[in-house]
C-alpha cells in the first residue's frame, strides 16, 4: 500500500521535470491528466483493497473450515485407531471382501446364466427358422407333429434345465441368506466376548493392583515383625542379663549377710563361752581399791597398762610375744574358720534341699504307688467283668450251637424224610434236574420245590382214587370226600379245602377247586374226571390198579400256564398200550 501510495508523486515529479524540460505550456493538461490518472489509481486502489479483503475474509473463513474439518478428521482418525474400530472395520471388510466374493460369484453365475439364456434364445430362433423353413418344405401334418412334438419336448428339457438353475440358484440365496444371519449372530457373540474380555481385563487388572498392595503391605508387615522379633529378643536377652545380675547380687548379699549373721553368733558364744579368770577378778579388786584410795593412774597410762596384761595374756596361751605375728596368725585363723564355717553352712544347707527332694520324691513314690494299685483293681475289676461276659457270651453261644445242631438234625431227618415220600410217591424228578441240575443230595432252599412236587403228586393220586371210585359205582359224595383228601366216617359240615402253592401253577390240574378256594359240589367233583371216563370201558378196570402203585407216565410235572400243553413236554414208550389217553390230554381238563 505504501509502494502504491509512492507511485503518483514520482511519476508527477518525473511529468514535471518533463514538462520543465520539453514542454512548460502543457503543465495544466498534464495535472489534468495525472489527476484523473490518480483518480483511477484511488478507484483502482478501492478496488483492490475491497477484493483484497474479500479474498483475506474468504481465506479466513476457509481456515476455519479447514481447522474443523480438520478437527472433525483427526477426531475420526483418533475414533478409527482404537482398537474395537479396528477389529470392526477388519470384520465389516472381511464381510464385505465375503459379499464381494459371493456377489462376484453370482454374478458369474448370472452372466453365466443369461449366457445360456442366449445361446437358448439363439437356438430357438434358429429352430424356429428351421421350423418354418421345413413348414414350408414340408407340407405332411405328420412330419408337422413330429417336428411340433420334438421342439415341445426340447422346450421341456430346457425349461427343466432352466428350473434346475433357478432352484440351485434359490438354494445358494438361501445359504447366503442363513451364512449372512451366522456372521450376523457371530458378530455379536464376539462383541459379546471383547466386551467380557474387557471386563476381564479390568478386574484381572484390579486383581494385580490388588496382589501388589498386598505384596507391598506384607513386606512391610513382615519387615515391621522381624523388626519387632529382633526388638524382643534384645529386649528378652537384656532381661535375662538383667535378672541374672540382679540374681548374683542377691546371691551376693544374702551371702554377706548370712556371713555378718554367722560371725555376729560365733562371736556371741564366743563371748558367752569365755568364763572369767581369777587374776582378772584381782585386778578388778585391786583397781575398785584404788580407785576407792585414789591412787589411779590416768588413762593413758592406764591404757598402756591394759595392753601390756593383755599382751602378756596373749603370749601366754598362744606362746608368740610378737603382736604384728599374732595379728596376723588370727586374721588367718579367722580366714579360715569363716570358710570352714561358710563350707560347712553351705553343705547343711544342700543336705536340707536334699532331704526336702528326698521327702518329696518319696511323697511322689506313695502317691504313684497307691494310683497303681487303683488302677491295678481297677483293671482287675474289668479284667473279671470281662470274663464274665466271655464266659456267659461262651455258654449262649454253647447253648445256640447245641439248638443249631437239634434243629440242623431234625432238618436232615425232615429232608431224608421227604427224600423217602418223594420217592415212595414216584414223583416226576424230570423239573428238579431242570431246575436244580443232576444232585446227589438236597439243600436247604430245594425243601419247598421237593413239598409242591409231592402235593402234585398226592393230589393226583386223590384224582385217579376219585375215579376209581367213581368207575367202582360209588357215591359221588364219597368220590368228591376222596378227591379232598377226608375220611368216609366223619364227614366234616365245614369242608376245609386243600389248596396247592400259589407258585406251583393253576388250580385246574386236578383240583376240585374254584378260584378263591370255595370247593365245588360234589357233582362237579364226579363229572370232572368223568369226563374222560364217559369213554371207557368197562375191562379196563386192572390198569387203573396197576396205576397205584406205579408212576403215571403222561401226567404233566409243571405248573401249566398255557391254555394247552405240549405233547412232547409227556414222553411216552412207544411199545406201551394207550388205553388211559384221557391221562394224556392236557392239563385244562383237569
Amino acid at each position: 500500500m505504501s509502494r502504491m501510495r509512492l507511485g503518483p508523486p514520482t511519476r508527477s515529479a518525473r511529468s514535471e521535470e518533463g514538462s520543465e524540460i520539453f514542454l512548460e505550456g502543457s503543465v495544466d493538461g498534464e495535472l489534468s491528466r495525472l489527476q484523473r490518472q490518480c483518480k483511477m489509481m484511488e478507484l483502482e486502489r478501492r478496488a483492490y483493497s475491497k477484493e483484497v479483503h474479500q479474498r483475506l475474509r474468504k481465506q479466513v473463513e476457509e481456515i476455519r473450515q479447514l481447522e474443523m474439518l480438520r478437527a472433525k478428521l483427526q477426531m475420526q482418525i483418533n475414533v478409527a485407531q482404537s482398537q474395537v474400530k479396528r477389529l470392526g472395520d477388519k470384520k465389516h471388510l472381511a464381510e464385505m471382501e465375503c459379499l464381494l466374493k459371493s456377489r462376484a460369484q453370482v454374478q458369474v453365475e448370472i452372466e453365466a446364466l443369461q449366457e445360456q439364456n442366449r445361446a437358448l434364445d439363439k437356438q430357438i430362433q434358429d429352430w424356429e427358422t428351421h421350423v418354418l423353413t421345413q413348414s414350408k418344405e414340408a407340407s405332411s401334418p405328420d412330419l408337422i407333429m413330429y417336428q411340433k412334438m420334438k421342439i415341445q419336448r426340447r422346450i421341456r428339457i430346457l425349461e427343466d434345465q432352466l428350473d434346475r438353475v433357478t432352484c440351485h440358484f434359490d438354494i445358494h440365496l438361501v445359504r447366503n441368506a442363513a451364512l449372512r444371519e451366522e456372521l450376523e449372530l457371530l458378530r455379536i457373540e464376539r462383541g459379546r466376548y471383547l466386551n467380557m474380555d474387557r471386563k476381564l481385563k479390568k478386574e484381572i487388572h484390579l486383581l494385580r493392583e490388588m496382589v501388589g498392595a498386598l505384596s507391598t503391605s506384607s513386606t512391610s508387615a513382615y519387615t515391621a515383625r522381624e523388626e519387632a522379633k529382633t526388638k524382643m529378643g534384645m529386649l528378652q536377652e537384656r532381661a535375662e542379663k538383667e535378672l541374672a545380675q540382679s540374681d548374683t547380687e542377691a546371691q551376693i548379699l544374702l551371702r554377706q549377710i548370712s556371713h555378718l549373721e554367722q560371725l555376729h553368733r560365733f562371736l556371741k558364744l564366743k563371748n558367752d563361752e569365755r568364763q572369767p579368770d581369777p587374776r582378772v577378778v584381782q585386778k578388778e579388786e585391786q583397781r575398785a581399791w584404788e580407785v576407792s584410795e585414789g591412787l589411779r593412774k590416768t588413762s593413758q597410762e592406764k591404757l598402756v597398762l591394759r595392753y601390756e596384761d593383755t599382751l602378756g595374756k596373749l603370749a601366754q596361751l598362744t606362746g608368740e610375744s610378737d603382736p604384728d605375728l599374732l595379728v596376723e596368725k588370727y586374721l588367718e585363723l579367722e580366714e579360715r574358720n569363716f570358710a570352714e564355717f561358710n563350707f560347712i553352712n553351705e553343705q547343711n544347707s544342700e543336705i536340707h534341699h536334699l532331704q526336702e527332694e528326698i521327702k518329696e520324691m518319696q511323697e511322689a513314690l506313695v502317691s504313684e504307688h497307691a494310683s497303681q494299685d487303683k488302677q491295678r483293681m481297677q483293671q482287675e475289676q474289668q479284667c473279671k467283668m470281662l470274663q464274665q461276659d466271655v464266659d456267659k457270651v461262651c455258654t449262649e453261644s454253647e447253648q445256640l450251637e447245641g439248638r443249631f445242631q437239634a434243629l440242623r438234625g431234625q432238618l436232615e431227618k425232615i429232608k431224608t424224610d421227604i427224600q423217602v415220600l418223594f420217592d415212595k410217591a414216584k414223583c416226576d424228578s424230570s423239573v428238579i434236574k431242570d431246575l436244580l441240575g443232576v444232585k446227589t443230595y438236597m439243600r436247604d432252599r430245594d425243601i419247598g420245590l421237593f413239598l409242591s412236587t409231592i402235593e402234585k403228586r398226592l393230589v393226583l393220586l386223590l384224582t385217579v382214587q376219585a375215579f376209581l371210585q367213581v368207575q367202582n359205582l360209588a357215591p359221588l359224595t364219597d368220590a368228591a370226600l376222596l378227591a379232598l383228601g377226608q375220611s368216609l366216617q366223619e364227614p366234616s359240615k365245614k369242608i376245609t379245602p386243600l389248596k396247592p402253592p400259589d407258585n406251583m401253577g393253576c388250580n385246574q390240574r386236578g383240583l376240585p377247586y374254584e378260584q378263591g378256594g370255595v370247593a365245588k359240589p360234589s357233582h362237579e367233583v364226579a363229572a370232572a374226571p368223568g369226563r374222560g371216563g364217559v369213554r371207557q370201558e368197562a375191562g379196563q378196570q386192572p390198569e387203573l390198579d396197576s396205576l397205584q402203585s406205579t408212576d403215571l407216565p403222561g401226567h404233566c410235572p409243571q405248573a401249566c400256564q398255557e391254555d394247552q400243553c405240549s405233547p412232547r413236554i409227556h414222553p411216552e414208550p412207544q411199545d406201551e398200550p394207550r388205553p388211559w389217553h384221557w391221562l394224556r390230554e392236557p392239563c385244562h381238563l383237569w
